[in-house]
């Protein structure tokens, strides 16, 4: 089936859930006035049609190959449509929403497969086809879904995230997207209160996108698997749980470099083995950079003076000329392990504002120094998702 064809379909099943959304409505939910702060139905329903409509405007600009006006900071758009629909009637927002759809229904029909599947008006990375699906159905669905939470209506909360997963997996073949199905799909069955088959949804979506994995756990739709033994062990090793559970700066800490790592092992994990070793220069070989990254944390997440793991690769110079003296991927992972527990144990054992003596050059504190660490991290990981891109491979996903 075309693209145009299955989105053309998922549009229209999308605007049926929210009749359905309307339909279900008590008189109350109906006659509550909101706030900004707290959104009636109403103002739900005239948010997400907005930026429907904004979406289809926008991208009947782009296809014109007019230039494309900025995009206000999305909380100042929300504020000024919330001010612009709060006063208005249901019979007003309810032909809005009618007026949105058909808006973007118009503008899928006068697009051929290759603008569909051709980069959206905002990415090169981001495809038309998943920008439409985004404001048509996934940003309508996910504040719908979140009114029926906020009552109560878990039930129906899920019933809408089921549809959407169902309707939308045969998009596209991708693990990306596939990834993106399943986590959905966790979401509906940890909302009905399925959370065996939550969790084997979510492993699914997270081996085909770890980029998730820091998401899930702020993620309210799927409480009830958070303290799950397998999904603690899913989101972290064991040894990172007692800085999770602590205080509150520790924790944060924790979680930004958990986000690295996960990041870092996916950039290793991509480059193909036959360039592992190889570089135009010592700062472009993949196998350097990474080891310089794992030495660097390795070396300041010691305790005492002179501390370092005592795995071998601290020895070896991630410098030297000679590739063939470096690690290969499996070894460097191993070696990350390694260095993944002892900065867990530094982040769990340091008083963070004691002063910093072992080096005076990351700062004052013992803080600075956990900042520094991270900071040089992100640095190199640029650099390597930099080469990849070189290379014509995608980098980490940002988490």
């Amino acid at each position: 089936m075309a693209i145009q064809e299955q989105l053309l379909m998922v549009i229209e099943s999308a605007r049926e859930r929210e009749l359905e959304f309307i339909a279900n409505l008590t008189d109350e939910e109906r006659g509550y006035t909101g706030t900004y702060e707290k959104w009636s139905a109403k103002d739900n329903i005239a948010h997400a049609n907005y930026w429907e409509a904004f979406r289809a405007d926008r991208i009947t600009t782009f296809l014109r190959g007019d230039e494309l006006e900025p995009v206000s900071p999305y909380d100042q758009a929300n504020a000024e449509s919330f001010e612009q629909f709060s006063g208005s009637s249901w019979e007003e927002v309810e032909a809005f929403a009618e007026d949105s759809h058909n808006k973007m229904v118009q503008v899928v029909e006068g697009m051929d497969e290759e603008e569909l599947t051709g980069p959206s008006a905002e990415s090169e990375e981001r495809k038309m086809w998943d920008a439409v699906v985004g404001n048509a159905y996934t940003h309508k669905l996910s504040h719908y879904s979140e009114f029926y939470q906020e009552g109560g209506r878990n039930d129906e909360a899920s019933k809408l995230w089921g549809d959407w997963a169902e309707l939308v997996s045969p998009l596209d073949p991708s693990p990306e997207w596939q990834g993106t199905v399943h986590y959905n799909a966790a979401c509906s069955l940890a909302l009905a209160g399925d959370v065996e088959g939550a969790f084997a949804e979510l492993k699914k979506s997270l081996d085909l996108r770890p980029s998730f994995i820091t998401w899930s756990r702020l993620d309210s739709d799927l409480d009830s698997l958070h303290e799950l033994p397998k999904y603690r062990d899913l989101f972290a090793p064991s040894y990172w749980w007692e800085v999770l559970s602590g205080e509150p700066q520790k924790e944060a800490l924790a979680e930004q470099y958990l986000r690295a790592l996960s990041m870092f092992r996916i950039a290793v994990n991509t480059f193909p083995p036959e360039t592992w070793l190889e570089g135009d220069t010592l700062y472009q070989r993949p196998v350097g950079m990474a080891l310089h990254i794992a030495q660097s944390i390795d070396f300041y997440s010691a305790l005492e003076p002179g501390e370092r793991s005592e795995n071998p690769l601290t020895q070896v110079n991630w410098e030297d000329r000679d590739s063939s003296k470096l690690p290969t991927q499996e070894e460097l992972l191993t070696y990350l392990d390694t260095v993944e527990e002892r900065l867990a144990r530094f982040i769990t054992k340091s008083d963070l504002q004691v002063e910093e003596k072992l080096y005076p050059w990351t700062g004052l504190t013992i803080l600075s120094r956990a900042l520094y660490n991270l900071r040089h991290t992100h640095h190199h990981l640029a650099d390597m998702a930099m080469e990849l891109q070189h290379r014509g491979f995608k980098p980490p996903d940002w988490q």
